[in-house]
């Protein structure tokens, strides 16, 4: 069901004494599967902006530059809504990621 909604496989941690982990990472399909359920327009509208970034950031760009592409006006709120869970999920990465409030920091997509 994973594959089918467009999530990369799952992480499994058996490290643990007495249980497992699984992550799930996002999905940045837009061809979710939902059971019978209806998808929001804002999940939609999420994994669209999603794909937008990553289509973005196939060279470097700043955060600055991004939102400016994106049209938005609040860095925080775009950074914790979209690039902080890209960076999580695999699909971005930081140029200078020892430093991650640099004022030099980009964002550069892991996928060709």
């Amino acid at each position: 069901m994973l594959r089918e909604n467009g999530n990369p496989d799952p992480i499994f941690n058996v490290g643990k004494v007495t249980a497992f982990e699984v992550t799930i990472q996002p999905s940045l399909s837009l061809n979710l599967v939902t059971d019978g359920e209806k998808v929001t327009k804002s999940v939609t509208k999420s994994a669209e902006v999603m794909n937008e970034v990553i289509a973005l950031c196939q060279q470097p760009k700043s955060l600055t530059e991004i939102i400016t592409h994106l049209g938005l006006k609040h860095r925080n709120n775009a950074k914790s809504r979209y690039i902080d869970p890209l960076i999580k999920g695999g699909f971005l990465e930081m140029t200078i990621p020892d430093k991650p409030n640099s004022r030099n920091q980009k964002y550069i997509s892991v996928l060709s």
